[in-house]
């Protein structure tokens, strides 16, 4: 592989880290919203969402999911012998198990907009997910230390 070709690959990392949390956020926002709808009815209509045992039922899937995506995360892992064109798709496999994560750390702040509708709920989520994306950015740095791990 090339220094240009090398390069051109983390460059894509880069762009698909921004357009993953972008995507997430997207998602995670319009289901929000999908939901808040729902929820806004008469007493009498609100969806078994809303229902105490299904609520339980969220919050414990919640860190189970977190957990199996870290697991998964940490399982995907390096070998030289490969060629490079597979450690990268496992590198871009392990960022995105990553990012999902750490993505999941803004269900608090959406569901503290579902109790309290406040748009700067919703401004603090995009900052949540803007903080996150820009700290954990790939670089040539970061993919050569995860190769030597």
């Amino acid at each position: 592989m090339t220094d240009a070709e090398y390069q051109f690959n983390i460059q894509q990392f880069r762009r698909r880290h921004w357009l993953h949390y972008a995507g997430q956020g997207l998602l995670m926002g319009a289901t929000l919203l999908a939901v808040r709808s729902q929820l806004a009815g008469p007493a009498e209509e609100v969806p078994h969402l809303a229902t105490g045992t299904n609520m339980l039922a969220l919050l414990g899937a919640i860190p189970l999911v977190s957990l199996m995506l870290y697991v998964l995360s940490r399982a995907i892992r390096p070998n030289l012998r490969r060629p490079y064109a597979e450690n990268m798709r496992l590198y871009q496999s392990r960022l995105v198990m990553r990012n999902s994560l750490l993505a999941l750390l803004g269900l608090p702040v959406l569901a503290w907009y579902l109790l309290r509708p406040q748009p700067l709920t919703l401004v603090g989520y995009a900052a949540l997910l803007l903080a996150l994306a820009w700290l954990t950015v790939p670089t040539a740095k970061t993919y050569q230390r995860w190769l030597l791990s």
